[in-house]
């Protein structure tokens, strides 16, 4: 058994909550899939953005239903600092980490939903169910 995983933006908890049971696809949220491919955005901003992961702050719980799934609110500071990070950047994370074509357009997707939820003043989410 896996861990289904999407990130995706809301303009507020309430929203964000409506995507507890079937994932911001099923209520039309913006949203990038990452099932099978990545759980911990906070890790892989570090690594592309050069920070201690200390230094980019927690996640926080916005609604979990006991069971299987669950929905987390971004920390700013991650949801900057994905931002920020420009394509030459990515094209040299790409190359050191050997990354195939579809892993780069993923991390191209989820750092421009970040840009997006800065420019519209959302918050970025991760839903996850097992």
């Amino acid at each position: 058994m896996g861990v289904l995983v999407d990130y995706f933006t809301a303009d507020s908890e309430q929203l964000a909550r409506q995507a507890l049971s079937n994932g911001p696809e099923a209520v039309r949220l913006p949203y990038v899939d990452c099932k099978g491919w990545i759980n911990e955005l906070d890790t892989l901003v570090a690594e592309l953005s050069g920070r201690d992961l200390s230094e980019l702050g927690d996640s926080e719980v916005v609604v979990d239903d006991g069971e299987a799934a669950g929905v987390e609110r971004m920390p700013p500071e991650v949801v900057a600092a994905l931002a920020g990070v420009d394509d030459t950047r990515l094209r040299e994370y790409a190359e050191d980490e050997l990354l195939e074509a579809y892993e780069v357009e993923r991390i191209t997707a989820l750092r421009d939903l970040a840009r997006e939820a800065g420019r519209l003043s959302q918050g970025m989410y991760r839903w996850s169910c097992v």
